[in-house]
């Protein structure tokens, strides 16, 4: 019962303006001006207007698409309210009558409609003149004169027609432009490999474009009012916040980037770089705006490379560029006394000439093993060069420091003392040390490296597996 009385309502609403018109009309019936026309007639005229309003009609009407065949509707209408116009005795004073029509045909059909609207009003209003003349019809306006206004009028409502039209097509043109601007967006959005984020004040996402979706697992209905923390690793959740806070101290205009790790849908972790910009300003946006690229496998790349900057190829152990700053590094701190020790192989050039160089480089291998086993720190071992290698010792003891790097000598020089397997061969190599030390402050990490080496080729002249300990440096 509800839908029918909304049906009535929906009727009624879409035919307000034939209603209102016959209540005015009515009352200049009961003031004598209405003209001669019998009430009934402009009842059904009007009548018919009220009908022939309705979009539903108008859409069927037009096959469906009310953009077609706008002409001949407009021609209709314009007629029906022509009638009611001349038949009340008023004829071209009532005109804006016109206006509204167009008005709502360009609101149907767009600014198609404002030629024809233009071209039937003119049409309307000229048999609305000739009937006059010919006498089919009273005027309250005397004769020329309600021609002349007539005329003007035309002019008046044909220009107000094409103003409308032009406003109208000024007005599809801007939507245009968005709708195809927002295509663009979304196709870019969608198809594009980079994901942005909008996430607000405190952190919860507001926006997620689709690229989420094949970037980390999750759908942006997904993200869409989780918190950023919740997809961040634990230990870049400080970084994360700390640009949420820089980027809220500036405006759109700088940008403030970061590698983080991003987890996806399959609890993996990605590296990404987040480019992140203050947009809470912007009322389209309200959040901070961050861009993800994925930045797994260039992170990757950039790792081996810079190890393969800092490291032998051959042992994995640092090389002799990394192990000097390494060195420098240790005795620019000046909070320790440091010690280093440089090792050279004994006995094993002869392996590698009886051998081959395959089997010298296993060898090189399994001592570099040994000594990363035999030193308190294995990441501070480095080799120098051929058969030579170097063990920093950055935390000894300011008094018996000496001892300490004594105690790792003869600890390696022990390791040595004993065959080494390689593809069922056995073979032995020996190691001559030296041992050069350094107060806090005292000496650089050449003059360090210097002493070593001089004492390692004393330990050498000595015998085999032995070691030298070089006077130390003082500040």
């Amino acid at each position: 019962m509800r839908s029918g009385w909304a049906r009535v309502v929906d009727y009624l609403r879409h035919g307000v303006e034939p209603i209102m018109v016959l209540a005015v009309v009515a009352v200049l019936y009961r003031l004598g001006l209405a003209g001669h026309a019998p009430f009934w007639l402009l009842t059904v005229v009007l009548f018919a207007g009220m009908v022939y309003q309705q979009p539903g009609l108008q859409r069927r009407l037009a096959g469906g698409d009310l953009t077609q065949r706008v002409a001949p509707r407009v021609a209709v209408h314009l007629l029906l309210v022509s009638l009611t116009m001349y038949l009340v005795g008023w004829g071209p004073v009532l005109a804006v009558a016109h206006l509204q029509i167009a008005s709502v045909h360009l609101g149907w059909s767009g600014s198609r409609a404002w030629r024809p609207a233009a071209l039937a009003s003119a049409a309307m209003l000229l048999l609305g003149q000739l009937a006059i003349a010919a006498g089919w019809v009273s005027s309250y306006l005397p004769q020329p004169a309600v021609h002349g206004a007539a005329a003007l009028i035309a002019i008046g409502t044909v220009t107000t027609c094409r103003v409308l039209g032009l406003s109208v097509h000024r007005s599809e043109e801007a939507e245009l432009a968005l709708r195809r601007s927002e295509e663009r967006l979304e196709a870019l959005l969608h198809d594009g490999t980079d994901m942005i984020v909008v996430w607000s004040s405190d952190g919860e996402i507001t926006y997620a474009s689709p690229a989420a979706g094949a970037m980390i697992g999750h759908s942006p209905e997904r993200l869409v009012g989780r918190p950023i923390a919740e997809f961040i690793h634990p230990d870049d959740a400080g970084a994360v916040a700390a640009l949420g806070e820089r980027a809220q101290t500036t405006d759109s205009s700088t940008a403030h980037r970061a590698e983080l790790r991003v987890r996806t849908a399959g609890g993996a972790w990605r590296w990404h770089e987040a480019t992140v910009r203050n947009l809470l300003g912007n009322p389209a946006v309200r959040g901070i705006v961050a861009h993800h690229r994925d930045i797994t496998e260039h992170r990757a790349d950039r790792e081996r490379i810079a190890y393969a900057a800092t490291h032998d190829g051959l042992t994995g152990l640092v090389n002799a560029t990394a192990f000097s700053r390494s060195v420098a590094e240790a005795l620019d701190a000046g909070r320790r006394r440091v010690g280093l020790l440089f090792l050279d192989l004994d006995g094993f050039k002869p392996v590698n000439d009886t051998y081959g160089h395959e089997v010298g480089d296993q060898v090189l291998r399994m001592i570099s093993e040994m000594i990363r086993a035999g030193v308190p720190r294995p990441d501070l071992v480095g080799r120098l060069g051929g058969d030579e290698f170097g063990v920093l010792l950055d935390d000894l003891d300011d008094q018996g420091g000496e001892e300490e790097a004594i105690a790792v000598a003869r600890r390696l020089i022990d390791a040595f003392d004993s065959d080494l397997v390689v593809d069922g061969r056995r073979v032995r190599v020996g190691c001559s040390v030296g041992i050069a030390l350094a107060s806090p402050g005292a000496g650089d990490a050449p003059e360090l490296l210097r002493h070593a080496d001089q004492a390692m080729y004393r330990a050498k002249r000595a015998g085999n597996n032995r070691f030298t300990v070089h006077a130390e440096a003082t500040a």
